[in-house]
């Protein structure tokens, strides 16, 4: 069990530096965004913030909801690893909350990196399992390839958001 547990610490605290600077954008944006419109209701935003394709969801309103969400996973690195299924149990309630809020998405310049960072938390999600379950089968040389395509994923979000 102590394998496993070192895994689950490790495997956390790779998912909280990938996620570190995705959430850190948006918070600073979030914070820049309620200094300007304090109290803004959706249909009271300036012009520029309803610049969105089909006059639907803006970029900046899209990033918001899968950032916070983000943030949700990265503070996880908190999490207690001396019981990695209650760990796992945390990661998957986080990840529910990130395919939720790329499910949200509607803004299509959007849309596809936030279903892409879905897709790879999910998938992480699924490796840690086999894992936790069976870490004396684990395939230990995959988590490079899943911690890669998580911060593959991110960064695409990242750059769409920070644009």
């Amino acid at each position: 069990m102590t394998a496993t547990r070192q895994i689950a610490a490790a495997s956390l605290a790779a998912l909280a530096l990938l996620l570190g600077g995705c959430t850190a954008g948006g918070d600073a944006q979030a914070d820049k965004t309620s200094s300007t419109t304090t109290e803004a209701k959706p249909s009271e935003t300036p012009d520029a913030s309803e610049s969105s394709s089909a006059g639907g969801q803006t970029v900046q309103e899209a990033c918001e909801g899968i950032q916070t969400s983000l943030a949700e996973v990265a503070q996880l690195s908190s999490v207690d690893t001396s019981d990695p299924a209650a760990a796992l149990e945390a990661l998957k309630g986080a990840s529910a909350s990130v395919t939720e809020a790329a499910a949200a998405v509607e803004n299509p310049e959007v849309k596809a990196a936030a279903d892409g960072v879905a897709g790879s938390l999910e998938a992480y999600v699924v490796y840690l399992g086999g894992v936790v379950v069976d870490p004396a089968n684990a395939d230990l040389s995959a988590m490079g390839d899943q911690v890669a395509g998580l911060q593959t994923s991110i960064t695409e979000l990242g750059t769409i958001c920070s644009a």
